[in-house]
């Protein structure tokens, strides 16, 4: 009877240790609308970027930080409704970048941060 409770422990903690891999190197999204802004942070990332509508186009501007000396590059990635699809990375532990693009007749884009 003991061997049940030790086995529904070790399950849970694989669950959970699982789960926190598929969130340490999982990506941040919004498909969002302007006026926005977010600050997403993942392991080995962080990045600030705001969205702002003007005479019908969007711009969406900020920055992304590498965060980590692990050899990977810390990319924001931006998908415009309608348009070519821009990445901007960082590359190297305490690099930041800072980008600005605008996206002519349209007020949405998706904004993703991930490690490549």
């Amino acid at each position: 009877m003991l061997k049940l409770p030790k086995a529904l422990a070790s399950a849970t903690f694989s669950c959970v240790l699982a789960a926190g891999l598929v969130v340490a190197t999982g990506a941040t999204a919004s498909a969002d609308r302007c006026p926005s802004s977010r600050s997403p942070r993942i392991d080995g990332a962080h990045a600030q970027w705001t969205l702002a509508c003007d005479m019908g186009d969007v711009k969406v501007y900020g920055w992304v930080d590498d965060t980590r000396r692990d050899g990977k590059c810390a990319v924001v990635r931006i998908d415009p409704a309608a348009g070519q699809t821009r990445e901007f990375e960082a590359c190297g532990s305490g690099t930041r970048e800072t980008f600005s693009v605008t996206f002519d007749n349209q007020n949405v884009a998706e904004v993703t941060l991930r490690l490549r």
